[in-house]
């Protein structure tokens, strides 16, 4: 598909891999609504680009979605390209009832505001078709290798992806996966790995993971891992199970 002249939604667009992937589409040609909750970041990357516009709205409330979905509606007329990339890292161990609230809170932000979108652009982008949604999901959506409430919001953002993919391709609309592995943001610093030579080259940038957003949506691909070395580590879980348990135990103390 090519994105010159196309309209695409990007959510979590204030930072890191949002603001690369709204940067990367208006680049590529299409005119981008970056959503977020920082109204200040957003009106600063709309001044990057004439073809950037922001939009100040929090995917988490059912409402806001709605309005958002309307408001591209009315002012664009079309949705060719839906990113849902709002997220955030959030808890770390679980090990009891305190520990709900962090499971609640990572599936609110980054599997239901995922459907929430998903949702109420359903229509505009089966209208528009042919069109793309680009889940921006995790490696750790694969490898469970994270806190047990990022993993977990992470794993039902794979599973809704490819449970939908078949249902909505019928309308024209390509549900795609998107799996980055270890990158640095602002939302995940990775101080660890930045500290270690060896560690380092373990990491993409969200510019990285921006040309994979852009190529994804040309293509509508059904999956895609960013670094693509990654992809071993998830083929690896599967075929040698008792190799990849013993690493996850050892990784997680």
């Amino acid at each position: 598909m090519e994105l010159t002249g196309k309209v695409a939604v990007v959510t979590g667009a204030s930072s890191g891999i949002g603001a690369a992937s709204t940067r990367a589409l208006a680049h590529a040609g299409a005119t981008v609504v970056g959503v977020a909750r920082r109204g200040d970041r957003l009106a600063s990357l709309a001044g990057e680009h004439d073809r950037v516009h922001s939009y100040v709205a929090d995917v988490t409330d059912d409402t806001a979605t709605a309005t958002l979905a309307g408001w591209v509606e009315s002012r664009f007329g079309a949705c060719h390209v839906l990113v849902n990339n709002a997220g955030a890292s959030i808890g770390r161990r679980f090990r009891g009832p305190d520990d709900v609230a962090d499971v609640r809170r990572a599936i609110d932000l980054n599997f239901l505001g995922t459907v929430r979108c998903m949702a109420e652009f359903a229509d505009l982008l089966s209208a528009s078709a042919p069109s793309r949604v680009v889940n921006v999901a995790s490696v750790a959506g694969k490898l469970a290798a994270a806190s047990p409430a990022y993993a977990a919001s992470k794993f039902a953002t794979v599973g809704l992806t490819e449970a939908v993919r078949a249902d909505w391709a019928r309308r024209g609309v390509a549900v795609c996966q998107l799996n980055p592995g270890l990158a640095v943001t602002e939302g995940f610093p990775q101080s660890g790995f930045v500290e270690s030579r060896l560690g380092r080259r373990v990491l993409a940038d969200p510019e990285d993971i921006a040309e994979a957003v852009v190529d994804v949506a040309r293509r509508g691909s059904a999956e895609r891992t960013v670094p693509r070395w990654y992809r071993a580590l998830v083929v690896a879980r599967h075929v040698a199970s008792p190799v990849y348990r013993a690493a996850l135990r050892r990784a997680q103390g």
